[in-house]
């Protein structure tokens, strides 16, 4: 596969990925998988974004991984909002 497929497959993965892990915030019984697909997104994110930095930079203004990053991060954050909310 080529940098190019590679780029256009994270960038696609990290966004659905992203929208999983939001998805498992609303049950507090999905919140082990919604923070283990955050770290998978998280990945595939970064992947993207560097991707996007080293090859692409001038084809595209907004990659997907920006977008899937924000959405793999609302798990972590939530599980942290609890934490420190309940925290005594």
């Amino acid at each position: 596969m080529n940098i190019k497929g590679v780029y256009l497959v994270s960038g696609y993965l990290s966004v659905l990925v992203g929208v999983l892990a939001a998805a498992c915030i609303f049950r507090i019984n999905w919140m082990y998988y919604g923070v283990a697909l955050s770290f998978v997104g998280m990945i595939l994110s970064i992947i993207n974004i560097f991707l996007n930095t080293k090859y692409y930079f001038d084809q595209e203004k907004f990659p997907k991984g920006y977008l899937g990053l924000f959405l793999s991060s609302l798990p972590v954050i939530f599980m942290m909002l609890i934490i420190f909310k309940f925290k005594k």
